[in-house]
């Protein structure tokens, strides 16, 4: 038995490599839903005509340049889940939007990025999926890996490293390899601020990178991103005002509407909103290695903080990376 703790693209993507080499696999997660930081809600009690609505308040967007990842897009894109969303986005100071800037196409989910995710799992007949469960401790002693004291054959970590290291045994000696690759990466925090608005105010627009402010980053126009025009925006809180903010988000959010106000020049305030708390949002560096595997524990690691990352493209390969490897291994250990 296998089990992969963790349910974004990672974990997910792991899983799925596991189960086409044939391998049982258990899914653990503990969100109600899978997804991760590809995380949508549904806006509810609104008051509002959006009651009902998909808004993507994890991540915004994908990219993709790798042929295998590619080939996955171009299936949710002929299935109708994924489009194309735009290869610009606008620039801005805390003084207004001051420019464009063309790059990569970025991708959205026409049910929410989430949708996705759901997408992937449910193509795996052999992996069991628990949601809502908490892994407490992964163990390595005399010779027995341990995942809350049941017994498996390896355990595939695809989760932010400060979280994997919670849950990683401190007192099994055979851990330290595992633990010690886990210890150079920072991960920084940030909210997402969902705003719905009478009507849309501000000019057109589909992302704005706002550059040099200390209350935003980055403003997503939610109803180009959806195709259907909605007035939803959805902004991301500098790090540094987030980490001062952690235990009180809300606190932020009188900020984040005048930030909205200035550099939109808006003309109306929203009629509804909502805030979500991202404690490891972005690793400040990534690994080059695609994952890690460690030799005597058959513990592994994956996430956007391999493969070159933080994106959602190099989050699937470290997971698919790491399930080749796990599947490799225990193939010849057989």
């Amino acid at each position: 038995m296998v089990i992969v703790v963790g349910g974004g693209i990672s974990g997910v993507a792991c899983a799925a490599e596991l189960n086409a080499h044939g391998f049982e696999v258990e899914l653990l997660d503990r969100g109600h839903k899978l997804g991760g930081r590809m995380a949508s809600r549904v806006i509810r009690d609104s008051g509002t005509d959006y009651d009902g609505r998909v808004v993507d308040i994890g991540a915004s967007y994908f990219t993709a340049s790798d042929e295998k990842f590619l080939t996955v897009v171009e299936d949710w894109k002929a299935r109708g889940l994924a489009r194309g969303w735009t290869d610009a986005f606008h620039l801005a100071s805390p003084q207004g939007v001051s420019g464009v800037r063309a790059g990569p196409m970025r991708y959205a989910a026409v049910g929410g990025l989430r949708s996705l995710i759901e997408d992937l799992a449910s193509q795996l007949p052999n992996t069991a999926f628990q949601r809502n469960h908490n892994v407490e401790l992964v163990s390595f002693t005399d010779g027995h890996l341990t995942v809350d004291s049941r017994l498996v054959d390896a355990v595939a970590i695809c989760m932010p490293d400060p979280q994997a290291r919670a849950i990683l045994d401190v007192r099994a000696p055979e851990m330290a390899a595992t633990i010690e690759a886990t210890c150079g990466v920072v991960w920084e925090p940030t909210f997402a601020v969902t705003a719905v608005f009478q009507t849309a105010s501000w000019s057109p627009f589909d992302g704005v990178f706002v550059n040099d402010d200390s209350v935003l980053t980055w403003i997503a126009n939610d109803g180009s991103r959806r195709g259907d025009g909605a007035p939803v925006l959805v902004a991301h809180v500098n790090p540094v005002l987030a980490a001062g903010h952690l235990a009180d988000p809300a606190a932020v959010i009188p900020r984040v509407l005048a930030a909205l106000q200035r550099i939109l020049a808006l003309s109306e305030q929203p009629i509804w909103v909502d805030i979500q708390r991202w404690t490891y949002a972005r690793p400040l560096i990534a690994w080059a290695d695609d994952c890690y595997l460690d030799d005597d524990t058959n513990v592994g690691l994956a996430s956007d903080a391999w493969a070159g990352g933080p994106r959602i493209e190099t989050a699937w390969q470290s997971g698919t990376a790491l399930g080749q490897r796990m599947a490799e291994r225990l193939t010849a250990a057989t």
